[in-house]
């Protein structure tokens, strides 16, 4: 059945697998998304409305220490002043003006300046008080205050300070109290270090209610704080009393729970701070939820939305694919035949468009390569006859024959005889000639007969060394390489040079190669001079001429190499491969 079944898979045109492989994928995929979604989802959904409800009490937390720690430091400036340290130095201040004043004065500017203080209660070791207060005096004296469960700790602390809602029994409940956050702690004198008198500085419930309250989550129903004695600190206003009795059975010490009280699912949080207290976080579960319930619909109707287009586009995919190669196809078919047509069908920049791209720009090369083997034979050739017209230069031969008239006036017919028949033998060397190719040897025959032309006309003037291997005379080479590289040796480097120049002529096996070198001991030539020949960009005919056939017959473009240096020569080196002349060989 299985083996059927691949069989005619196999057998399918190539847009029947693709629709039929995806839909495949696709149907697999949303099973095993919807068997494992919900489960993923729930935990992660959890952890991060519980995530939500611990930011909550650890923001609100951060705030309230921030405020502690602004009212621990601006009580040390207090306590720092010298007239509240002189006030409390003198045991008798309380009863003259002259400190009770400065006194009153102070504290007055002092809570003014800080609006989140209520009142400030100075207290001296006799009893003497002084106080300020935005709402009404505290029946505040020192008996009572020694009389506190927290005095003897208080004590303790040696200056440190200690937090307690309403300043324990201190503040009554009577008409005015609003409910006070009590920052108490032991005032000590700034030059004996012992214990001077004490200070309260009160914050009203209501302002640390306001100044939590932007750390509180818009989705918070309630924020609940009490003391490290149970004592209430803020008690929510917008839970009902019965689920405020409710929450405590729940509490997880700095942790979270989900519960559900009263038919509703509420998160609560704990976090006991380094105060004492216990900062609690009530928050219905739904409304924080519904966020997240609103970004799973989003995500369902995108993949629902995705699935439709994915099974409309595998269609439209399927056709501009398979069409698009089929055409390809049926054009390429005229190669076979050696027609090399473009294709030309309408395609976009995807992978067929560029197949196209690619097939079209392969029979343009090839086009163009067979055009360039044409041309390269026409260059060859007119490469070739650029070289003879060169060598067959005016002044060459007008210098030639003035050297002959010279020599005949002077009765030296001996040498004039010699020129002639150099002369003679040079232009029938390559006018006479028709071949492409010769041998070395014939090469070094005009050479010998240029040579001798020169030699005659310059006399001493230069010398010729020749290093000839007998074993490559018989190969085969383009006629004309080496005659235009003595020529230009001598032109252009030994006639200028002050003394005797000297003329290198080698024909030398290495390893698999034959080596041919034209060097010379003259005026030689710059890098940039060099680069110019080697580009073809030089003004010479001869030279340029010849490198470029050497280049075209030998199929390298380093077949040649030259170097020269400013007054020390130049040597050009051809470089032939041995097995392109072993079939020449005799």
């Amino acid at each position: 059945m299985l083996k059927r079944f691949i069989k005619k898979f196999r057998d399918l045109n190539i847009s029947s697998k693709i629709v039929l492989y995806y839909l495949f994928v696709l149907i697999v995929s949303i099973s095993f998304l919807s068997i494992t979604y919900k489960e993923i989802n729930n935990n992660i959904t959890n952890s991060k409305v519980m995530q939500v409800s611990n930011e909550i009490v650890s923001n609100i937390n951060s705030s309230i220490e921030s405020l502690i720690n602004t009212i621990d430091n601006q009580s040390k400036i207090l306590i720092s002043s010298q007239i509240l340290q002189s006030a409390l130095s003198n045991g008798n201040a309380g009863n003259y003006a002259s400190f009770i004043q400065p006194m009153s004065k102070y504290l007055a500017d002092f809570l003014n300046f800080n609006d989140f203080i209520s009142s400030i209660y100075i207290l001296d070791n006799r009893g003497n008080g002084y106080f300020v207060d935005n709402v009404s005096y505290k029946n505040i004296n020192l008996s009572v205050l020694k009389s506190a469960d927290w005095y003897d700790k208080l004590i303790s602390l040696r200056g440190a300070y200690i937090l307690i809602a309403n300043s324990g029994s201190l503040i009554n409940d009577s008409k005015g109290n609003q409910g006070y956050v009590s920052f108490i702690r032991v005032i000590n004198d700034i030059n004996s270090q012992k214990p001077a008198g004490f200070m309260i500085i009160n914050i009203s419930k209501s302002y640390l209610y306001k100044y939590i309250n932007s750390s509180i989550n818009t989705y918070t129903s309630g924020i609940i704080i009490k003391d490290e004695k149970g004592n209430s600190i803020i008690e929510p206003t917008n839970i009902s009393k019965n689920l405020n009795e409710e929450i405590f059975n729940y509490i997880k010490p700095n942790n979270s729970a989900i519960k559900k009280i009263d038919g509703k699912v509420y998160i609560i949080s704990d976090l006991k701070n380094n105060f004492g207290w216990n900062i609690i976080s009530v928050t219905p579960f739904n409304e924080l939820n519904s966020q997240f319930w609103i970004y799973n619909l989003i995500l369902l109707l995108v993949i629902i939305i995705n699935i439709v287009l994915l099974i409309l586009g595998l269609l439209f995919i399927s056709l501009f694919i398979t069409q698009p190669i089929i055409k390809l196809v049926n054009s390429m078919k005229g190669i076979k035949d050696g027609k090399f047509e473009k294709v030309n069908i309408i395609t976009g920049n995807d992978e067929i468009g560029m197949l196209k791209d690619v097939y079209n720009k392969m029979i343009d090369e090839i086009k163009k390569l067979i055009g360039d083997i044409i041309n390269e034979q026409k260059m060859k050739r007119k490469l070739e006859l650029d070289v003879m017209q060169s060598q067959i230069k005016p002044h060459f031969l007008f210098n030639s024959f003035d050297a002959i008239s010279a020599l005949i006036l002077m009765n030296d017919t001996k040498n004039a005889s010699k020129i002639v028949k150099a002369l003679g033998k040079f232009y029938r060397s390559f006018l006479m000639n028709g071949n492409e190719e010769i041998t070395i040897k014939e090469e070094l025959d005009i050479i010998n007969n240029y040579l001798t032309i020169q030699k005659i006309r310059f006399g001493d003037k230069f010398n010729v060394v020749m290093n000839i291997d007998e074993g490559v005379l018989n190969y085969k080479i383009p006629k004309l390489i080496l005659q235009p590289l003595v020529e230009n040796a001598l032109n252009h480097g030994v006639r200028n040079k002050d003394g005797q120049g000297i003329i290198s002529i080698k024909a030398l096996y290495d390893n698999d190669q034959i080596k041919l070198i034209v060097e010379d001991n003259g005026k030689g030539m710059s890098e940039e001079k060099i680069r110019e020949i080697e580009s073809g960009m030089s003004k010479g005919v001869g030279l340029k001429s010849t490198i470029e056939r050497l280049k075209i017959y030998y199929n390298s473009a380093d077949v040649v190499k030259i170097y020269s240096k400013i007054d020390e020569g130049t040597k050009i080196e051809i470089t032939i491969p041995k097995n392109k002349e072993d079939q020449n060989d005799e």
